[in-house]
């Protein structure tokens, strides 16, 4: 009898900004689900607007499922966040009414620690929130930029945050989505933001999905469970998360995928290694199961007793935070935004006056007398132009740039015309590989292949199974030169192997009944390797991998001894490594006889994936390891996230990959330095499933498709050579082809995308 398909990774392990979980009909012992934000699309992400009501909007500060956050300035001067709700919202009954209400409590919270929220307006097309803005960085990037906090500074933020909970839940608040990324770290101390709106959102999505907000790792169990029951108490819970996070540099209950952190947090108990002594008691009375047991913000204020903020302050941080103060300093006089059009100038081009993109340049970082003031950043504009900035009422308003630092944002160009494009059938979970000059498109029903020169279809995949084979043949997928399938007899477990041309090239039995009785399947193909195959199975007794020669179908070798569903296993030249249960093991390809094994390389759960180049291996999970393939040593380690990296790609000497925070990096396989990294104007799609897909590299061009929820989905191209965004393809309409990520595949200079109608193959350039 058949077990479920589980293995290789957990394919809820998607995390956007702003997660949604749905409660499944028993929460206390069934998986939780991502319900992604609804897709709006009507505003795309890398342009902004150049006023919103009263305020002149500068850059994208960041986005989220709420909404989309910008630097402004108001009439008088004064620099806010400016958080406007998307659009699907707005058009919810009752949603106006709601924001309306909490933006008038949010009006009266006046806690020293919470930014006072200054303007609203719940009538406008798009409603929006007005808050004052900290020229200040999150606690995440404090935390990964400088370190984790000792005791003294880890009080001061305990104080700030306990302050700022008390003062918003006397205002009738509840902010419910408390987390490092909600935390400014000022020079006075905290500010935790973004509350005032989250009931009248998670009010929203309740009603149209059944589906609740919040943030894996910082969500009490009451809110994962049902958001109406998260009160003043939940948000305790997560400012004892928030504690653990700065303390020790992740969250209480680990990292890995979604579901393994949400079931920790409602069923394990809190992992409080590397926290002080002395705040282990207040932290594990905060991170209580029991909501009522929980003790409540003025508690943990008095039990905390006095601090002195500046003992969060670090050297680097206060660098940081005067880099910031000075890009502040130099917006408040930008020259303003044209509030009609200007007739064209009838002088030539040198003897116009300063344009407030160069302006703007400036106060991005284009010279470092910002980082000395603001007056310095004056004194270099005047001497670039001959003029004071200030008097200057010239120029237009260019594209916006994103981050509190002010690094500019590039206005990455629409994609060039496709060379061709063909409707295709939609597909359950489909995917997408070259196969020599084929493309090929399969779920576990069909597949199919296209030509690379002109999108047409040349084959439908069938397949020729013996007699004995009793269930219906399942697509594994394309490895190495094949699309395998896999069929099930009560005898045998079969192989099978298709070729370019869509031609049945074997069917080999490749496991059979055990002692028991019982007969394993084939549940993926996991690598290939020259003529050897390494694949997953799975039966009632667990699972396995079998090597298998596919010029024969003769069986190497296996291995029954898996102990995790998380495993994976990876060929390549002389070797097979396999990942189990957190356990690292180095296997010849042709024996299976293990030459070497390292414990503990992730935690269980972490759903890692595996890459090589034949000398180093690479386990990526919520960092990138590399350990040299011959014996297993650790070689080095990069890209230290909390959240799944997507898995790597391996070309020409680097591992490319992406992170939760649309950053792609590019590491050298022998030292593990960044050959480039580049921040994505588009939101990146990083799922931790077992299909999930790292970046598509050729030696021309690096791809990647876009979050399915934040913007309408496509993908973005950079240049492999330094990572530069080259163009990014976002249809519209009808062209959009649905809310799924799209499916990539890069060859030369050419790249193949496929959406869930339509197949698409672009010719890039590299300039």
């Amino acid at each position: 009898m058949r077990t479920p398909s589980s293995g290789g990774a957990d394919p809820t392990a998607e995390q956007p900004p702003f997660t949604t979980v749905r409660r499944e009909p028993d929460a206390a012992t069934r998986p939780f689900t991502i319900v992604p934000p609804p897709s709006h699309g009507q505003v795309p992400r890398q342009s902004s607007p150049a006023r919103i009501g009263p305020y002149e909007v500068f850059q994208l500060l960041g986005e989220g499922g709420m909404g989309r956050v910008f630097l402004a300035r108001s009439p008088g001067s004064r620099l806010v966040a400016l958080k406007v709700i998307r659009p699907e919202y707005a058009e919810t009954p009752n949603f106006r009414g709601r924001f309306r209400r909490e933006a008038e409590a949010a009006r009266s919270v006046s806690g020293f620690f919470t930014p006072p929220v200054l303007d609203a307006d719940a009538d406008a097309p798009q409603p929006w929130l007005a808050t004052a803005y900290v020229p200040a960085p999150s606690l995440h990037e404090v935390v990964r930029g400088f370190g984790v906090l000792p005791e003294p500074a880890l009080r001061a933020l305990g104080t700030g945050l306990a302050e700022a909970l008390l003062a918003i839940h006397e205002a009738g608040i509840v902010h419910r989505d408390l987390k490092p990324g909600n935390v400014l770290v000022a020079e006075d101390g905290p500010r935790v933001i973004d509350f005032g709106i989250s009931r009248a959102v998670d009010a929203t999505q309740v009603t149209r999905t059944g589906a609740v907000m919040g943030t894996p790792g910082f969500m009490a169990p009451e809110q994962i469970v049902s958001s109406r029951e998260a009160g003043p108490a939940a948000d305790v819970f997560s400012l004892g998360c928030v504690l653990v996070f700065a303390a020790t540099g992740q969250g209480p209950f680990g990292a890995g995928g979604t579901a393994e952190i949400l079931y920790r947090a409602v069923h394990h108990p809190p992992r409080l290694e590397g926290v002080p002594t002395a705040l282990g008691p207040l932290i594990d009375a905060c991170l209580d199961k029991d909501p009522a047991l929980r003790p409540p913000a003025a508690s943990v204020l008095a039990t905390l007793g006095a601090a002195d903020p500046a003992a969060l302050l670090t050297e680097g941080l206060r660098q940081d935070l005067a880099r910031r103060a000075a890009h502040a300093a130099v917006l408040v006089t930008a020259p303003p935004v044209p509030v009609t059009p200007l007739a064209p100038a009838l002088v030539p081009a040198a003897a116009k006056g300063p344009s407030r993109r160069a302006f703007l340049w400036i106060a991005a970082g284009g010279t470092t007398a910002v980082a000395a003031g603001g007056a310095a950043a004056l004194t270099a504009w005047r001497s670039r132009t001959g003029e004071d900035p200030a008097r200057s009422g010239g120029g237009t308003r260019t594209g916006a740039g994103t981050g509190s630092t002010g690094v500019a944002e590039p206005r990455i160009p629409a994609g060039p015309k496709p060379r061709w494009k063909t409707p295709v059938k939609p597909l359950d979970n489909g995917q997408l590989r070259l196969l020599g000059n084929t493309l090929v498109r399969w779920d576990s029903t069909d597949a199919i292949g296209y030509d690379t020169a002109t999108g047409k279809q040349r084959w439908t995949g069938s397949l020729r199974p013996p007699s004995e084979v009793t269930s219906a043949p399942k697509w594994l997928g394309v490895q190495g030169s094949m699309l395998f399938a896999e069929g099930w007899s009560g005898e045998n477990g079969y192989l099978f192997g298709v070729d370019a041309t869509g031609r049945q090239k074997f069917a080999y039995a490749v496991t059979r009944a055990g002692a028991d009785g019982r007969v394993p399947y084939v549940q993926s193909v996991q690598s290939v390797s020259g003529s050897i195959a390494v694949l997953a199975v799975s039966g009632d007794d667990g699972y396995g991998i079998v090597a298998v020669d596919l010029t024969s179908g003769r069986v190497l070798w296996s291995h029954r001894r898996i102990r995790g569903s998380d495993f994976q296993a990876h060929a390549d030249g002389r070797h097979c490594f396999l990942q189990d249960n957190g356990t690292l093991r180095g296997l010849d390809l042709r024996s299976g006889a293990e030459r070497w094994s390292v414990p503990d390389v992730i935690e269980p759960g972490a759903y890692p994936r595996l890459a090589s180049d034949g000398t180093t291996l690479l386990v990526v999970s919520v960092k990138v390891q590399a350990f040299r393939a011959s014996d297993g040593a650790k070689l080095w380690t990069a890209v230290n996230e909390t959240t799944n990296l997507s898995p790597a790609t391996v070309r020409g000497g680097r591992a490319h990959v992406f992170d939760g925070q649309d950053r792609m990096f590019a590491l050298d396989m022998k030292s593990g330095e960044q050959a480039w990294h580049t921040a994505s104007p588009l939101n990146l799609t990083t799922s931790g499933g077992a299909n999930s897909q790292g970046p598509t590299v050729s030696s021309s061009v690096v791809a990647a498709a876009t979050y399915a929820t934040g913007d309408v989905p496509g993908f973005v191209v950079l240049r492999a050579s330094d990572g530069k965004p080259l163009w990014a393809h976002q249809p519209s309409g009808g062209e959009a082809g649905g809310k799924t990520a799209w499916l990539l595949q890069a060859s030369g200079d050419s790249l193949f995308a496929a959406s869930e109608t339509t197949l698409y193959a672009f010719r890039s350039t590299t300039s």
